[in-house]
């Protein structure tokens, strides 16, 4: 099969639609007979694509222009290329590929869906051009053959702006066994310097909709029963101060460190120094939560996850199985399952053993690349 990527977001740009772009590249372009991508230019980008096995072809545009940016390239690149096959991350750079069909260069048209660019209208306040930028979108979503959300949340998105059912088909993200995997607990906590008997872990971007003000509170009540526990926060955002005041203010501060962002390759022993894992997102749209690959991160290192009935992330989580789910805002519900599971190391060796099982036979980048491959040749 041959095959083009386009992506308004890959690296060097950090992100989750980065990593979804760069992980399925690198598989596409061992799958496939011919594979390149499109994608914005960057500083540093060079340094980037003489590292990969694959052509990247940087366009000069910001990334909300992909799409528009890449149109005199598209048919140019495929005829060299002989590709007629098109792989969107995301819609917004669909005009590209639209053009490129009427002139006959393209087949097929293929398109992820992740949840949060489905429901964000930059022009919402804007009377009639909130309503246009609506309509332009359902167009665009209407010239594509088929779509490939991460969840059955964001399925149900593709499906409200009219998107057939028939054309849909739900494949979860994944994540790599063989970078995020079990190693020694102790030897963990001693490279990051922790030591506490429980230690809970959060690694996400410090905004309200990631739920750390509820994982707090939940903490602050786990810890009054169990003292030696401690709550890892990795991470960077705009509300740092404001959760760390929360800390102070739930009488928590000494037992909760904020590390802010950590190098990647540091990510595996943060993984593996904690007991669990928790992400209690919230909704606050336009931003949802479409999957949580973080939850698949801490899965592979063997360790239990606890998330929220929010968005997608039901799809990263088997309830029950390799973590729980809770609703929304619910401190107490979060913080009876943390005691759970900090009281019953069995019960979470258990599900961290599930989750590791899952990543494996089910939620990884191979399998993912692999079930998306099938799909296209099949509608091919």
């Amino acid at each position: 099969m041959n095959l083009a990527m386009i992506t308004q977001d890959f690296p060097p740009e950090i992100g989750g639609i980065e990593t979804y772009a760069a992980e399925l590249a690198e598989r596409f372009a061992e799958y496939c007979d011919e594979f390149i991508i499109l994608a914005p230019d960057k500083r540093e980008a060079r340094v980037v694509d003489s590292q990969l096995s694959y052509p990247v072809y940087r366009i000069a545009s910001g990334n909300a222009f992909m799409g528009l940016a890449s149109i005199p390239e598209v048919p140019r690149l495929l005829e060299k290329k002989g590709i007629r096959n098109i792989f969107h991350t995301q819609w917004q750079t669909l005009p590209a590929s639209v053009f490129a069909k009427k002139l006959g260069a393209v087949q097929k048209i293929f398109v992820a869906a992740h949840a949060r660019e489905l429901l964000f209208n930059p022009f919402q306040s804007i009377p009639g051009i909130g309503q246009k930028f609506a309509t332009y979108r359902k167009w665009l979503l209407s010239q594509a053959d088929h779509f490939f959300p991460v969840s059955s949340y964001t399925a149900g998105l593709l499906s409200n702006q009219g998107v057939d059912r028939i054309n849909i088909r739900t494949v979860i993200n994944g994540t790599d066994p063989k970078q995020f995997y079990p190693t020694d607990k102790e030897a963990a906590r001693r490279s990051i310097g922790v030591n506490a008997q429980n230690i809970m872990l959060t690694i996400t971007r410090l905004v309200s909709r990631k739920g750390i003000d509820t994982a707090l509170k939940a903490f602050s009540s786990v810890k009054q029963k169990q003292p030696n526990s401690l709550y890892l926060v990795v991470g960077d955002g705009p509300q740092r101060e404001e959760f760390q005041m929360l800390a102070s203010q739930l009488g928590i501060a000494d037992s909760v460190r904020f590390t802010g962002r950590v190098p990647f390759e540091s990510l595996l022993d943060y993984y593996n120094a904690c007991d669990v894992f928790v992400m209690p997102s919230k909704t606050e749209l336009p931003n949802v939560e479409g999957f949580g690959i973080v939850f698949l991160e801490a899965g592979a290192c063997g360790k239990p996850v606890v998330g929220t009935f929010s968005g997608g992330i039901p799809s990263a989580i088997v309830d029950g199985e390799t973590g729980f789910l809770v609703s929304e805002d619910d401190f107490e519900a979060l913080g009876e399952v943390l005691e759970r599971l900090f009281a019953d190391k069995e019960l979470a060796q258990k599900m961290g053993a599930k989750g590791r099982a899952y990543v494996q036979n089910e939620a990884n980048w191979d399998k993912t690349a692999q079930k998306l491959l099938q799909s296209m040749k099949d509608k091919i």
